[in-house]
């Protein structure tokens, strides 16, 4: 799932409550990619611009495509680049 959101608007608290969720079910690995930490140990030097917001989210998709075990990630990863995210 990818949450996509203003600042503030609960993105992390509501990622954080179904991750917790999902892993209490116990049939399939959880991952959780908070915006905010990989801005700030992937995409430290990005500011808030349009430009900037779109390449850290692009990121993310790239690590997300890295961690998961099957075409999920990759899909989505290759739909941004379809919608202008350049790699």
């Amino acid at each position: 799932m990818f949450f996509t959101g203003l600042s503030g608007a609960g993105k992390s608290t509501l990622a954080q409550a179904l991750a917790i969720k999902l892993m209490e079910e116990g049939n399939r690995p959880v991952t959780l990619l908070d915006g905010d930490i990989v801005r700030k140990n992937v995409s430290s030097e990005l500011g808030f611009s349009k430009e900037h917001r779109d390449l850290n989210i692009l990121r993310i998709a790239f690590v997300a495509s890295e961690i998961t075990p099957d075409e999920a990630a990759h899909r989505i990863l290759l739909k941004l680049e379809t919608m202008g995210f350049v790699r």
